[in-house]
């Protein structure tokens, strides 16, 4: 999993012991891949077998927290994240209830010229069953199906350099497109309608929290601004920014 290192007890025991109403869950690849196949193997063979086939650890990490929030809810956080608020003080009591999935903004304050804005998927917050999380992963499986025919090659000859960048592939901008425009379909909400946000919006049944929320140092505010303090911090290990996509554990 993406940020593990020294300090990695320190920011996973800021949320765990700080949400005992949570049950907290770490997955390694062995217990992942036991998970997507017992868990989607009848529903869904074909993306079980292109998820099992893939060599590049970063996919199939973003690929999983996907599944797993999609089957299970909860919340999914990057082993490099702090918790700096507890969970109960994450959606606003207008909006409890009201949302299917919590997401962060990543880019949105304080970048000057053209910029691509996106979510953080670093931490995120849903509900089991959400259409949006599922469109995301089937987008991503399309993606590899259409490589696959077009390179000749099957899951396990998927490479880096044919998917491109990662952000792009199965990370957050693939994300962010994914759940705008599965929320758009339902709700013609556009990311227009959540740019510069100051305060959390609700786009549909997903709640999008301001940069400050997930992303506080990837954004800056007006000098004198009274900004709300971060809910997480994302140390940026970034353990997975190599040639190979990252380790197998």
């Amino acid at each position: 999993m993406a940020g593990q290192g020294v300090a990695t007890p320190t920011w996973t025991d800021s949320c765990i012991g700080n949400n005992t109403e949570y049950e907290a869950e770490f997955m390694t690849d062995a217990s992942a891949d036991s998970y997507v196949h017992s868990t989607f193997g009848a529903s869904h063979p074909d993306l079980v077998e292109i998820y099992l086939g893939l060599t590049v650890p970063i996919w199939k990490a973003d690929i999983l927290r996907y599944l797993l929030l999609f089957s299970e809810g909860g919340i999914y956080c990057d082993l490099d994240v702090s918790c700096e608020a507890p969970i109960s003080e994450w959606i606003p009591p207008q909006y409890e209830g009201s949302a299917d999935v919590v997401v962060g903004l990543e880019f949105d304050v304080g970048w000057p010229g053209n910029f691509i804005r996106q979510f953080a998927t670093w931490t995120i917050m849903a509900k089991p069953g959400s259409p949006h999380l599922w469109m995301v992963v089937q987008d991503i499986v399309q993606s590899f199906r259409d490589t696959m025919r077009e390179q000749n090659v099957t899951a396990e000859g998927l490479t880096l350099q044919m998917l491109g960048d990662v952000v792009d592939a199965t990370g957050p901008r693939r994300f962010t497109r994914s759940i705008l425009r599965s929320v758009g379909k339902a709700f013609d909400t556009r990311l227009q309608d959540i740019e510069e946000l100051l305060e959390p919006r609700l786009a549909g049944d997903v709640l999008v929290l301001p940069g400050y929320a997930f992303a506080a140092s990837a954004n800056t505010y007006d000098e004198g601004m009274e900004v709300p303090p971060p809910l997480v911090k994302h140390h940026y290990a970034g353990t997975w920014k190599n040639e190979k996509g990252g380790e197998m554990s």
